[in-house]
């Protein structure tokens, strides 16, 4: 998976989530962070867009993965971080998968 399939999953699913919410959606940019430029996208609806960009990507993404961020008070991400962290994280399941 490259990091513009995940970038891509994400602003799919962003603009989703908004459709689904009944809620407008700015043009997403890869700097962008959802948390920001999103009406009511907040931690309550980042597990079921996890799971959606999951889907949609065609891989598994573990429940402590913080694909928005925020974890501990810590930074929010930007779309680009997003996708970052999906690659890293589906690259590491490989890894462990070949390491078997």
């Amino acid at each position: 998976m490259t990091l513009d399939e995940a970038r891509a999953a994400i602003v799919k699913t962003l603009q989703k989530v908004q459709d689904v919410s009944g809620l407008p959606c700015p043009s997403l940019a890869g700097g962008d962070i959802p948390r920001r430029v999103l009406e009511q996208f907040d931690s309550t609806v980042w597990p079921v867009a996890t799971s959606w960009i999951a889907k949609e990507l065609g891989v598994k993404i573990d429940n402590d993965v913080h694909v928005f961020g925020g974890k501990n008070g810590g930074p929010l991400l930007t779309i680009n971080q997003s996708a970052e962290v999906i690659c890293s994280h589906v690259a590491e399941q490989h890894y462990a998968v070949a390491a078997e």
